[in-house]
């Protein structure tokens, strides 16, 4: 049966609107699958920098208790909003916990506040503290005369140590956590930063000073090799009379500490002070000009760091 012409292009632009209308059809289906296949990769990649990290559930005042499973819970963030120093549970470990027991004997897990913390507050490292770690005298220290391993990174923990030309070595202070000043993302080669109290500044000063007298002396630091296993020890360094007496003046040093320099300078002042006063003496002399030639040079690093910290910022 014959078509005519009108019959003919009516069903040709029928079957035309329809291949325009499945093209059509098709490049949206394509669409929605790659926005789909986008949106999968994106939630994908979310999850996987998702990290379960801790959050404060009720606000807690500076020096107040961080009380794990109590006003902190855990709760699951995107790691890319939130700063890099972030508790997670994976660093829950390295924590200095102080601990105690409930009605239940059950342990609990704290740490003190540095600041004050506000509800929904995600908990970070430089947030908190072990009960007595922050004191009304503790301050940042910047030292440049230290010899510090090769490989020290930021936030590994260290002791200053003084080691006497006879051989003799002794802990200034301990268990210290220590921060390597940047410049323009390049670390310090020559100073570290490390929080200090009255008391072991001044055994700081101390034994900086008896190391520019003492030719041939090293002031130095030793790494933990666990920090998170490995408690602090006790110092051995006792420093002289002179600054022995000016801490026991000090009304800025607490007189648990002052007891404590008092007990180990009565009980170690024949041996340590006795072995470092017999080197002293060999340099009475000449220790002045060490004295000041060491001071000198620690002034002239420190404005060299200074200098360059303040190039970066002028040119950022």
């Amino acid at each position: 049966m014959a078509v005519n012409p009108m019959q003919r292009k009516a069903r040709n632009s029928f079957l035309l609107g329809m291949l325009i209308t499945l093209l059509i059809a098709a490049v949206i289906v394509a669409f929605l699958m790659i926005q789909l296949n986008k949106t999968n990769e994106e939630i994908t990649a979310m999850k996987a920098r998702q990290k379960d990290t801790y959050i404060i559930t009720a606000d807690i005042k500076s020096g107040g208790e961080i009380i794990f499973g109590e006003n902190v819970s855990i709760q699951k963030v995107d790691m890319a909003s939130i700063p890099e120093n972030v508790i997670t549970t994976e660093d829950f470990d390295e924590i200095q916990f102080d601990t105690s027991e409930d009605g239940t004997n059950q342990k609990k897990y704290k740490v003190i506040s540095k600041i004050d913390l506000k509800t929904g507050t995600v908990l970070t490292s430089d947030m908190i503290a072990r009960d007595g770690e922050v004191t009304s005298d503790l301050r940042t220290q910047e030292y440049n005369m230290i010899l510090i391993p090769t490989q020290l990174e930021t936030g590994e923990y260290v002791d200053i140590r003084l080691r006497t030309p006879t051989g003799a070595d002794y802990v200034v202070v301990s268990r210290k956590k220590i921060t390597i000043p940047t410049i323009s993302k390049v670390p310090s080669a020559s100073s570290v930063l490390m929080n200090l109290n009255e008391s072991e500044i001044e055994a700081m000063s101390s034994a900086i000073v008896e190391a520019y007298i003492m030719q041939g002396s090293i002031l130095y630091a030793t790494r933990y090799v666990d920090p998170g296993l490995q408690d602090s020890i006790i110092p051995t360094y006792v420093p002289n009379d002179a600054v022995i007496n000016a801490m026991n003046q000090n009304p800025n040093i607490v007189q648990e500490a002052k007891n404590e320099l008092i007990t180990r300078y009565n009980s170690a002042r024949d041996a340590v002070r006795g072995e470092l006063n017999s080197s002293l003496d060999q340099y009475s002399e000449d220790r002045l000009d060490n004295i000041e030639q060491g001071v000198e040079e620690q002034i002239t690093k420190a404005q060299e760091e200074r200098e360059r910290y303040l190039e970066a910022l002028s040119g950022m």
